[in-house]
């Protein structure tokens, strides 16, 4: 049996979103943003946000704890994609990051980054960091990333 790791990704990340935490009144929880806007598989977009919160959230008490954690989707061809997430309860909505890459730690880190741009209303800075990450080749094997925006 062969890898479930794609061999040579053609991006870093494939989708960015943040989704709400569902209230009693949705059934499911809904996407206030994404990166990037084209990103057009709606079936993924509908069915994704529903990883977000794999508990019940209002049985949470409130917590500054952040929460990182990830989930797998298998696709066609047998490959892993991977659903990186940051949930903080206190902010009722969680960030992930969907990528064929198994990269944790730098996903983690990458979510915790935007989290800040976030809280600090530093939108520009956002997109501007988004756009190049997405745009950056996947580097080689222990090759550094260097960003520019």
């Amino acid at each position: 049996m062969g890898s479930r790791i794609k061999e040579n990704p053609q991006k870093i990340f494939d989708l960015f979103f943040e989704a709400a935490c569902p209230t009693p009144e949705d059934d499911d929880p809904q996407v206030l943003r994404q990166f990037p806007q084209e990103f057009d598989d709606q079936e993924s977009i509908q069915m994704l946000p529903r990883f977000c919160f794999p508990f019940d959230i209002e049985r949470v008490k409130e917590s500054p704890t952040v929460q990182h954690f990830t989930f797998a989707l298998t696709d066609m061809e047998g490959k892993q994609r991977f659903g990186f997430c940051r949930l903080a309860v206190g902010v009722r909505s969680c960030l992930c990051l969907l990528s064929y890459l198994p990269w944790f730690e730098v996903f983690y880190k990458i979510l915790n980054y935007i989290a800040d741009n976030l809280v600090k209303e530093q939108f520009t800075q956002l997109d501007e960091f988004l756009s190049a990450l997405h745009a950056h080749p996947v580097p080689h094997l222990g090759s550094p990333i260097s960003l520019e925006f």
